[in-house]
């Protein structure tokens, strides 16, 4: 699905995809793949303004990650000022719709956590949380509006690519920097988020070290778009790596959620603490704090079960290809006594 040929608009120069394997250039790759993932999310833009999808602002946001991610694997290929450039415009996206899909995120929670608490002072509290979340998701959607009608040209970054990778084109193959194929590429990153993985694994120092689980997500989802990137070079194995990471990623992501939710109702619960008459409210915070934390606390399981007992050599095995054997020289097959005679 990820290496797809492009269907580019009109303001995009088209040109002629071709099959990636782990013997092609890494420009070839990087024009391909970058300019695959500028065209998906410059597409989810007009849904993502209208605001009538929440989903439109969801694929907007994770296409601009998925080209942050290939930009950062393929930095070498483009000259500084010119991937300084180019990187800033496409964070510059990442932001702009950050604020506005956490919004959504909060509103779509907290939502169906009122649709199922059992107890009125629950829901009598989530009502209050969820008033103030929904003026939120008002205030940051119209930001974000106005920020992609008049800052932020997403549509026009497809093209800005092309024009990049024309004036690359023109660089000499002795003049380019980093690996000469995929295939070199693929091993040397997937050994180096691989092993960041398990470095920010080693500093979590247990279960309410928020921030070390939050890096955790955060490389185990590098690693994760790195194999959806150099996949087609990465060797047997790629789909099942892929969902065990994915999955992985889904777990981590679920108990940071809950960090950012349990962080919104400690909030909101300390500033009624200065109100009077407000203890039936406490009362029901005090219920979806305690929900939230046995939640928090499954996830947490979760995760040592499906990544505790991981170790680096395992992994390494499993995701890093192996150097490809060099070919044997060819011999010649000796000559028969008869035709030695003749």
């Amino acid at each position: 699905m990820m290496n797809r040929p492009p269907s580019l608009n009109a303001r995009v120069v088209s040109f002629a995809p071709v099959a990636l394997d782990a013997d092609t250039p890494p420009l070839v790759c990087a024009r391909q793949l970058i300019l695959e993932r500028a065209v998906e999310m410059a597409r989810c833009e007009e849904g993502t303004r209208r605001g009538e999808d929440i989903e439109a602002l969801h694929d907007m946001r994770v296409w601009s990650r998925r080209l942050r991610e290939a930009l950062e694997i393929f930095a070498f290929c483009f000259p500084e000022r010119q991937y300084d450039r180019l990187y800033g415009r496409v964070r510059q996206v990442t932001r702009t719709l950050g604020a506005a899909r956490n919004a959504d995120v909060a509103v779509a929670f907290f939502s169906e956590q009122h649709g199922r608490a059992p107890e009125l002072v629950a829901r009598f509290a989530l009502e209050d949380l969820l008033r103030r979340l929904v003026k939120q998701q008002r205030r940051e959607r119209e930001r974000m509006q106005e920020r992609l009608s008049n800052k932020v040209k997403a549509a026009e970054l497809p093209a800005a690519f092309e024009a990049a990778f024309q004036k690359l084109a023109q660089v000499s193959p002795g003049r380019r920097r980093g690996p000469r194929t995929a295939g070199r590429l693929a091993r040397t990153l997937l050994l180096q988020r691989l092993q960041e993985v398990f470095k920010v694994r080693a500093a979590i120092t247990g279960e309410d070290h928020v921030e070390g689980l939050h890096n955790l997500r955060i490389a185990v989802k590098k690693l994760r778009y790195a194999l959806e990137v150099l996949g087609f070079a990465a060797g047997e194995g790629v789909a099942e790596n892929l969902s065990f990471f994915k999955k992985l990623q889904t777990v981590l992501g679920d108990l940071h959620d809950r960090d950012v939710f349990i962080a919104l109702v400690h909030e909101r619960y300390a500033s009624l603490q200065q109100q009077t008459f407000a203890g039936l409210l406490l009362e029901g915070y005090e219920k979806v704090f305690a929900h939230l934390a046995q939640e928090r606390q499954q996830f947490y399981e979760k995760y040592l079960k499906l990544f505790g007992p991981a170790t680096l050599t395992e992994w390494r095995k499993r995701v890093v290809p192996p150097r490809p054997r060099p070919a044997l020289p060819k011999t010649e097959a000796p000559s028969s006594p008869a035709a030695e005679a003749s």
